[in-house]
């Protein structure tokens, strides 16, 4: 063999050029991890391989996977991480929109390829690629990129990880600048601390980096490449997330809460082994961190794994959503990929949760998640003996639930983001208009909470602080005793919040608080050339009076619509639908044609209110 082919075990080898590509034979087919330039191709006969069926990636830089370009895609397929898709298949769009002027994104996507190549599959976190006998679980590995995966599977008898430039063969970082993701932080060494403890979890036996040769003591390496990056972290002065001495915090005999500082998500427990989930979050806060770069976010199950090993769930049985935001539902496509975890909620919150693409509201995970089982405003049901009751309480988003339940004698509600306490007072929580709310949303939960009476509210982000049981470290606790006078504090901060919001407007001032009284669903439609789609136009009447509205399609080229128009007579407190059906001859595939709704309201024109994105099938959105 050629000096730069190393053999790893006995069908897996190592080919040194611009990265470290890993080979995996199968008779004379292969699969390939991380190409390179791809200047090797040809010395792939020295090892008996005839056909290449597949390149995987771990990450989508040059480095790494410049040779796609050398290909011949009428025998090879592509499958690359299904966060950094965009970057291969459509990586003219980002460089159209990569900030160079008022750059504050430190992230490393400027070494990103120059032009896009096709992608047949994205490799989702903790899903498994499977080739011919070849099983790969992919990891989600952020830290070096935002996106990157580390594959893992068996291979004569020993767990291989390609870890891609998580670490490189000498147990140290590939580059030391791929690790700060914002201006001045260390948020690419943070990630990659929690991506080196998923790693070190799954025991691998070898790694195969991206860069250098294989590692034989896996164990030894990942730590201490972790203490090192904890101190590049301090000494930039980036805060990290403690580790708590636990995970979850005790508030009640068979009641848990998470105790990282993301979201606060539940855990209620038989003693039989079994679990109810109210919401799952992040592993955590750093984790949700690179949506603010443009980056979509990663679920880590930390926290899944420590309820399994030292809680003695064996099985959980549902999750129970109360909002449809991502910091509370990041986990659930890992619970019911893995563990086929039912998911239950409010039956407003349904639509939202299975169809996300219908919808144009903050904080929505791109993921669809399956419903198995809704509920109507007030509907009780039970769960191993516990008593619960399903409510709207469209706080700080319309759509927006919360569950009330007796356990140990005292009356809990679990109300996700709908209050918080400001100077030490229950309030209305964060205001949000585009999440469909105003003080009339406030007013609701409020005279909810005062039908329901809790004695303890469960928050979803609000912390208490409280001597940890060593008497040093706080607990940020988000279970609040409350009294009926704190309650009645509630509804007086949403009644001074109506005052405010009235205060700003001549009138109408529910309306005027929503951008999307007028809006189309779905938000995005993906078709090709020839293909019909079905958009509802919908129009609802916050006011106190009827509305006389006229719609009208603002065609674009290529696009027909029917019927173009449509009138509609809105009652108070109504919503009207009026359907139409999307005609396509042709769409552009570099970015979605917009089809805009122009509105008239009781014969007055108020221009192209709604909008909704038309993308070319295939087309990343």
């Amino acid at each position: 063999m050629p000096d730069r082919i190393y053999r790893v075990v006995d069908n897996v080898f190592q080919i040194r050029g611009t990265c470290s590509s890993y080979v995996i034979v199968d008779g004379d087919a292969a699969l390939v991890i991380d190409p390179g330039d791809g200047d090797w191709w040809d010395e792939l006969a020295q090892i008996g391989v005839k056909r290449l069926d597949w390149v995987l990636l771990t990450h989508a830089h040059r480095d790494q996977c410049s040779g796609l370009y050398r290909l011949d895609r009428t025998r090879t397929k592509i499958a690359v991480p299904e966060l950094e898709r965009h970057l291969v298949e459509d990586v003219e769009a980002f460089w159209r929109r990569r900030q160079v002027y008022h750059n504050y994104n430190q992230v490393a996507d400027f070494f990103s390829l120059p032009r896009s190549v096709p992608v047949d599959e994205s490799l989702e976190d903790f899903a498994f690629f499977r080739w011919r006998d070849v099983e790969l679980e992919v990891l989600p590995a952020p830290g070096h990129t935002p996106g990157s995966v580390m594959l893992a599977g068996e291979f004569s008898g020993r767990r291989i990880a390609f870890t891609g430039d998580l670490v490189d063969g000498s147990g140290n970082v590939p580059q030391i600048h791929n690790l700060q993701f914002g201006y001045g932080d260390a948020l690419g060494a943070e990630l990659s601390i929690s991506s080196i403890a998923l790693l070190r979890d799954s025991l691998p036996d070898v790694l195969c980096p991206g860069h250098g040769m294989p590692i034989d003591s896996p164990s030894e390496t990942l730590s201490s490449l972790g203490e090192r990056l904890s101190a590049f972290c301090r000494e930039l002065d980036h805060p990290i997330e403690p580790a708590p001495a636990e995970e979850f915090y005790e508030l009640a005999p068979r009641l848990l809460q998470s105790a990282r500082q993301s979201c606060s998500w539940y855990v209620l427990r038989s003693n039989d082994g079994h679990a109810l989930l109210i919401d799952l979050g992040y592993a955590s806060a750093a984790h949700a961190r690179p949506c603010t770069l443009g980056y979509r976010t990663r679920f880590l199950p930390t926290h899944i794994d420590t309820l399994k090993r030292d809680y003695g769930v064996d099985v959980i049985d549902a999750v129970v959503i109360t909002h449809y935001h991502d910091d509370h539902v990041i986990g659930v496509p890992y619970l019911q990929r893995r563990w086929q975890v039912p998911v239950w909620c409010l039956d407003r919150i349904a639509p939202i949760l299975r169809d996300p693409q219908r919808y144009n509201m903050p904080c929505l995970l791109p993921k669809c998640i399956t419903v198995e089982r809704t509920f109507r405003d007030r509907e009780r049901f039970a769960w191993r003996g516990i008593e619960m009751q399903m409510h709207d309480l469209p706080g700080q988003t319309d759509l927006h639930s919360g569950i009330s339940f007796q356990m140990n004698g005292v009356g809990y509600l679990a109300m996700g983001d709908s209050a918080h306490l400001r100077a030490g007072r229950l309030s209305h929580g964060h205001i949000i208009f585009a999440n469909r709310v105003a003080a009339a949303n406030h007013l609701k939960v409020a005279e909810r909470m005062l039908e329901i009476e809790p004695d303890v509210l469960l928050h979803g982000h609000h912390r208490r602080e409280l001597p940890a049981a060593d008497g040093n470290t706080p607990q940020g606790r988000a279970d609040t005793p409350v009294t009926r006078q704190d309650l009645l504090d509630f509804r007086e901060s949403a009644r001074r919040l109506e005052k405010v919001l009235s205060g700003l407007v001549e009138d109408a001032v529910e309306e005027r608080c929503r951008a999307d009284w007028v809006r189309i669903e779905p938000y995005r439609v993906r078709l090709a050339a020839g293909q019909r789609a079905t958009i509802d136009v919908i129009v609802e009447n916050a006011g106190r009076e009827p509305i006389q509205v006229a719609l009208r399609l603002i065609m674009v080229p290529g696009v027909i619509v029917e019927p173009p128009a449509a009138d509609c007579l809105v009652a108070p407190g109504a919503l009207h639908r009026s359907r139409h059906e999307v005609r396509v001859s042709q769409l552009d595939r570099a970015g979605p044609a917009i089809l805009c709704v122009e509105v008239t309201r009781n014969g007055e024109r108020l221009g192209w209110l709604a909008e909704c994105q038309l993308w070319h099938e295939g087309t990343p959105c």
